[in-house]
């Protein structure tokens, strides 16, 4: 039937609008939206449209600065930052890309894009853990001149010996340990751990994965750390042993080191009286507040605490799908481990915000008024058509009565061109029932539908 060949027409055009590519600005739109910044400069929504012109156009120098005088006018638009980000990632400037995308997350209206980029944080996290890295390394003959501060402290992974290999996890998940017990005290800098591994990797790439007490040093002076903890875990049976020690940085010189042995069950004690001895060897006093907090067990399950240990090494090999189920598999053991928890959120948000693209953030804004104005500034106009405008797809409204529409609007637009409605001069009701109190009678309705000719 006629009004069935109506429907299948809307559905097809509105699939192929959902799977079409975003419309990229054009010299002509870019064009007409210049000479409106030029007679409007202080035009806030001027200058956003411009700046999404200019990025859909690769023009990106050109769309950094116009966005952000648009975000300095008006600093609370969440598509000004959303672009404004995208641009200074496509300008590999990762600092500015994640205080723009901090600024949507805060401000933007679509949720879909706010858990896009909160995703997107986490990824760019370890891309600039990365870069740091090789930065560091770039400006090795500044950074080994300079001394670090004393109060800077970074842990090393501790190196594994033992029959038990399945063990040797516990080289990261001690020092992970040892990094969040140090940063207990008020009066030392604990380096993150992600930030000093890159920066292993680096260093270790360089050497051919050789590591030796040269390593350690010079790790220390890239990092800007003053001091480094190296050690070690030795397995005897059912025993462990680990040795600690404080080195200097500055003449590498090896402070008094401490130890402790017990059984592996009694890992964490062992841990408590190793992070103790290194206070007391860098002559830190604590306060009874700070020593109540290493007291804490992040976890009573060294199976637990094993597969948090392997997550960690995965981690730190990039494996961020694979660290996740070792983390999730450590809540499992124990759902009160308060750390593995937050390890496999954060795994999976890396995982799941390296697939985020502009294309992919863009795909989320579809039909909602940010993507309105994305839209509308691709085609050259600093704000979206009015939501009365005419035409089947104007509005999120319009769309939803494309693939939706009613006999009237379908009988409507049989054979003609226009949707357009007229409003009526009385209530419909009212005049089927030829009163306008339509709740005190009743009428009947007779709906009479012709077949169509052959």
């Amino acid at each position: 039937m006629r009004l069935s060949r109506i429907l299948i027409v809307l559905s097809v055009t509105s699939a192929v609008a959902a799977c079409a590519p975003s419309v990229q600005g054009t010299s002509d739109g870019i064009s007409r939206l210049e000479r409106q910044r030029a007679s409007q400069p202080n035009n806030a929504q001027v200058q956003r449209a411009l700046g999404i012109a200019y990025f859909k156009a690769a023009r990106y120098d050109d769309a950094r600065t116009t966005l952000e005088l648009a975000h300095k006018s008006d600093p609370r638009d969440g598509t000004t930052a959303l672009y404004l980000g995208l641009t200074a990632e496509q300008q590999n400037d990762l600092p500015a890309a994640r205080e723009a995308y901090s600024s949507y997350v805060k401000y933007g209206r679509t949720a879909r894009v706010r858990k896009q980029l909160e995703d997107r944080l986490a990824a760019l996290s370890r891309k600039e853990v990365a870069m740091f890295a090789k930065g560091a390394i770039a400006q090795e003959k500044t950074l080994s001149g300079t001394p670090g501060n004393p109060r800077t402290i970074a842990v090393l992974p501790l190196k594994f010996t033992g029959p038990d290999t399945s063990l040797a996890p516990l080289e990261r998940g001690m020092a992970e340990l040892i990094t969040t017990d140090l940063s207990r005290s008020s009066q030392l800098t604990v380096v993150e751990r992600a930030r000093l591994q890159a920066l292993l990797d680096e260093v270790q790439l360089q050497q051919g994965g050789a590591v030796d007490q040269s390593t350690t040093v010079r790790t220390g002076k890239l990092i800007q750390a003053g001091r480094m903890v190296s050690g070690s875990i030795l397995q005897t049976g059912g025993n462990i042993r680990v040795d600690a020690a404080v080195i200097n940085v500055a003449d590498a010189g090896v402070s008094a080191g401490t130890s402790d042995d017990r059984s592996l069950d009694q890992i964490f004690t062992i841990e408590k009286n190793i992070v103790l001895g290194l206070f007391q060897q860098m002559g830190i006093t604590l306060t009874t507040a700070e020593r109540n907090q290493i007291e804490l067990r992040p976890t009573r399950s060294l199976a637990a605490f094993l597969a948090y240990s392997r997550g960690l090494k995965l981690e730190d090999q990039g494996k961020y799908d694979e660290a996740r189920m070792q983390f999730r598999d450590a809540v499992r053991i124990d759902p009160n481990f308060g750390s593995a928890q937050q390890k496999s959120t954060e795994a999976a948000a890396v995982q799941q915000g390296a697939q985020v693209t502009s294309t992919t953030v863009e795909a989320s804004l579809k039909g909602t008024s940010e993507g309105s104005v994305v839209n509308a500034a691709a085609q050259g106009a600093s704000a979206p058509a009015s939501s009365s405008s005419s035409g089947v797809g104007s509005t999120a409204s319009s769309t939803a009565e494309g693939l939706n529409p009613s006999v009237t609007s379908a009988a409507a637009g049989a054979g003609t061109t226009s949707t357009s409605v007229q409003a009526p001069a009385k209530d419909p009701a009212a005049a089927g029932t030829g009163t306008d109190n339509v709740s005190s009678k009743t009428a009947k309705v007779v709906i009479v539908i012709k077949a169509p000719k052959p």
